[in-house]
């Protein structure tokens, strides 16, 4: 990519696009003039996720996302893809290849979480997390850099600002965005001399199933309450926030290596 005001002509895959961040970061990347493959799964092994079931639905809702896609005037394409399985990874990359003929950008927004103490937690518990938070970030980037090392293209990461705090219950889930953001910053220097940016975007609280149906619930406070307790803007953040930092990174070709917060100031308020 040359432009660095648009994403015209572009090709982007962004995965767990069929939850709330993952659609702000898809329809901002179609604003921005992309073509976009909506990738999500509607099945997973295991029920330790924030659904709490194996059924997510995720490529059923990303569908949806695509119609979205589409409307705002460029190409939108589905793959149904578990970022665990590195044969269906393959396969997903090089099926938005042979659609499209490029990849510029990847995006490697899935993610699941569950609240436990380390006590108390089972290893499949533990698994399911560090898998498809950092296996999930892996597999796609090693899958798509050949194809981004012709287009000079872009890898964008969601992390959280859990990958800079811990929290108790959350111990693989911290651990697993603490990982990502280490990752992000070792392809960083790995991909700069093929002239690919990689970087990560830490949401603060979005009003998301993670919320809703995971943290909310073990807080003894509503989500209102917890937004405005936290967050010293006194407000929460949106997938368009996700979306916007999502095309800044992708059209900013001397910004690499880097983790910004979108929590309204949540990592500022220490005491």
């Amino acid at each position: 990519m040359t432009d660095e005001s648009s994403l015209a002509g572009a090709v982007s895959i962004v995965t767990g696009a069929g939850g709330q961040i993952g659609e702000g970061i898809a329809l901002a990347l179609a604003a921005a003039g992309s073509d976009v493959v909506v990738a999500d799964v509607n099945a997973l092994e295991t029920a330790y996720n924030q659904q709490s079931s194996r059924e997510v639905g995720g490529a059923t809702r990303a569908r949806e996302v695509a119609d979205r896609v589409e409307e705002r005037g460029r190409r939108a394409h589905v793959v149904e893809c578990d970022v665990t399985k590195a044969d269906q990874v393959r396969a997903m990359v090089e099926e938005t290849v042979s659609e499209f003929g490029r990849l510029d950008v990847l995006v490697n927004n899935a993610g699941v979480i569950t609240v436990a103490p380390i006590e108390e937690m089972a290893e499949e518990e533990w698994d399911s997390v560090m898998d498809v938070n950092v296996k999930g970030v892996f597999l796609p980037s090693r899958a798509a850099i050949p194809h981004l090392r012709e287009s000079a293209g872009s890898i964008v990461n969601t992390a959280s600002i859990a990958g800079s705090i811990g929290a108790a219950g959350l111990g693989h889930y911290c651990a697993s965005k603490h990982a990502v953001l280490g990752l992000t910053k070792s392809l960083a220097l790995e991909l700069a001399p093929d002239d690919v940016t990689v970087n990560a975007i830490c949401p603060g609280i979005v009003d998301t199933p993670m919320w809703e149906q995971v943290l909310t619930p073990t807080l003894e406070e509503s989500y209102e309450e917890t937004v405005k307790r936290v967050i010293p803007l006194g407000r929460d953040q949106t997938p368009e926030d996700m979306g916007r930092l999502a095309v800044f990174y992708a059209t900013n070709r001397n910004v690499t290596g880097q983790a910004l917060a979108v929590d309204g100031g949540i990592l500022q308020n220490v005491i």
